[in-house]
């Protein structure tokens, strides 16, 4: 069975392979010339034909027909006895779909029914010159008990598209070996514990005063940031891995909706950690259907505004610094700012003498149940959904902007770290215990005035002539209450300016290899993860944003409950 297993894995992989941005090639399809109408649908036959080879190879007969009267329709499409309308385009889109479920579970292939598939073919065919037709049905699916070789091309086929030994694909497969995520993960954690020992080293070599030592340290070092570079780019993947698919998502959505909408893409040989990529796709995905929904115009309506029928929405991505950007912009009717502000005045969410501020009206939209959408749809509308989107990104280390002006569009900008395995912090300490900030946050440090009192864990100092607020990590963490006697303040950025964390002393800039706190302790306020020190002991990479607001909710928290509590005056 290990070999069978072995067997169905390099099946499932070869097939996956040749399904790669086969939704792309589909879709490429409806907007395809006459004249680039035919190489399209050769690469889609070739990929059928191929899993219709290995599937009969391995004796999965149930899958090789759906190959092969999948290979039918697109021979017809071909030969031009079958045209490219949308209901086509939706039965292969359909039918790749079961295909590519099939391959991922290949050892339960006898238990599949394929009929209605096939049915749904077939019936594509029927307007076909009834010659063709008949040469098409004869062309079934072979019988259970024919031998699995029997549903590959020969070598000497007179088909163009039947692979040839030999072939360059061959020994690109040779050339590239597929290593498991999982494995990738664990070598990325082993050279970042490598590291640690590299620090370690470095500094018993400098305490030490050996300099045969320090050579040796500086030589571990050097060969330690090569492979650490190295292997860090083994896990970065350009995000057009993901692109595709949503090309398929806004073109159901439009169906659904009665909307005519474009995908437009751009910047999608930018690439991140897989990690980030896998993480990025429920935001995304939450983004282009509420631009079906909520941002693009039905086409007479477009019409009537001087706006083209079809709508665009367009997904970017770019490098800037360590981070990269990634936009969701549509060209319709915008967020009424005001009327959600109202909205958010009518539950209580905004204080009544409040001034409206179109940027901060903007941001209510990230708040939880709230929407301004009359009815509630399939796609959405209850207001809930943007509230998660911003969690997601917030745990990727990422943050989310929102531009809009009614009856232009509205842009969705998502900042996030190349990275997420290591990341360059800020370490610090406070009662002898060692902290580590995220150094994207960090603008400075500076000591604290002896002016400045801080009053349970909280405080005010003026900074480049504004007033900036403070936090005491100590109070935080509900460590001693005294402050250290010179304390330092770290100020870092916020959404709306800057705050400064007060601690004890400031360290360095150090690398952490992120590890997650685990299931027991799960997700901490303010706490990203922990790593292990260059003295081999625990520390906690703090979440700066998180920690801000955590902070901010326990102090009104407490002040709520001071007022609510407060003892009353006797008459």
């Amino acid at each position: 069975m290990a070999d069978d297993d072995t067997l169905f894995e390099l099946f499932a992989e070869s097939c996956l392979d040749q399904l790669r941005g086969i939704e792309s090639a589909i879709l490429d399809l409806e907007s395809a010339r006459p004249d680039e109408l035919g190489p399209k649908v050769a690469s889609i036959f070739r990929a059928a034909h191929t899993i219709k080879g290995d599937a009969g190879a391995i004796g999965a007969t149930r899958l090789a027909s759906l190959a092969h009267s999948v290979e039918s329709a697109l021979d017809a499409v071909r030969q031009g006895r079958l045209g490219v309308a949308p209901a086509m385009i939706g039965e292969l889109l359909g039918v790749f779909d079961v295909i590519k479920a099939m391959a991922e579970d290949v050892r339960n292939d006898a238990q599949r029914d394929i009929s209605p598939h096939i049915a749904r073919i077939e019936a594509l065919l029927a307007p076909s010159v009834s010659s063709a037709s008949s040469d098409a049905s004869s062309r079934t699916s072979p019988p259970d008990d024919a031998p699995p070789d029997s549903l590959a091309a020969p070598e000497d086929s007179d088909d163009p598209l039947a692979p040839k030994k030999n072939s360059p694909g061959d020994d690109d497969r040779i050339r590239k070996l597929a290593i498991p995520a999982r494995e990738l993960d664990i070598l990325v954690d082993r050279v970042g514990e490598l590291g640690i020992a590299q620090a370690r080293l470095a500094g018993l070599a400098l305490r030490r005063n050996d300099a045969e030592l320090r050579n040796v340290a500086e030589e571990v070092e050097r060969l330690s940031a090569l492979l650490r570079d190295q292997v860090l780019g083994l896990r970065m993947l350009p995000i057009k891995v993901s692109f595709p698919k949503y090309r398929r998502l806004v073109r159901d959505a439009c169906h659904s909706l009665g909307k005519d909408a474009e995908l437009v893409m751009a910047g999608e040989n930018t690439e991140l950690d897989k990690a980030v990529i896998e993480q990025l796709n429920t935001p995304c995905i939450h983004l282009l259907r509420n631009a079906v929904d909520h941002g693009i115009e039905p086409p007479d309506v477009r019409e009537h505004l001087g706006k083209p029928r079809r709508g665009t929405i367009t997904l970017s991505a770019r490098q800037e610094g360590s981070d990269v950007v990634i936009a969701v912009a549509d060209d319709g009717g915008g967020i009424d700012a005001a009327k959600l502000w109202q909205k958010a005045l009518a539950e209580g969410r905004v204080t009544a003498d409040a001034p409206f501020d179109p940027a901060a009206a903007l941001d209510l939209i990230f708040l939880p149940g709230l929407s301004t959408a009359e009815t509630v749809g399939a796609v959405s509308g209850r207001g809930v959904g943007m509230d998660a989107v911003r969690e997601g990104i917030s745990a990727l280390r990422g943050r989310i902007e929102v531009q809009s002006a009614p009856g232009v569009g509205s842009t969705f900008t998502l900042r996030l770290p190349v990275s997420l395995a290591i990341i360059d912090c800020l370490e610090v300490h406070c009662a002898g215990e060692a902290y580590y900030l995220h150094l994207d946050y960090v603008e400075e440090c500076l000591e604290l005035p002896p002016a400045v009192v801080l009053t349970n864990g909280r405080g005010v100092m003026e900074h480049r002539n504004v007033a900036m607020p403070l936090l005491s990590l100590r109070h935080f963490f509900e460590l001693e209450t005294d402050e250290a006697a010179c304390p330092h303040v770290v100020t870092v950025r916020r959404e709306n300016g800057r705050a400064g964390i007060v601690v004890d002393a400031v360290i360095g800039r150090k690398q952490a290899v992120l590890k997650h706190l685990g299931r027991a302790l799960g997700k901490v306020d303010g706490v990203l993860g922990g790593t292990v020190t260059e003295a081999g002991d625990m520390a906690l990479v703090l979440d700066v944003p998180g920690l801000l607001q955590c902070a901010l909710l326990t102090a009104q928290a407490k002040k709520t409950s001071e007022k609510y509590h407060a003892p009353r005056a006797h008459r």
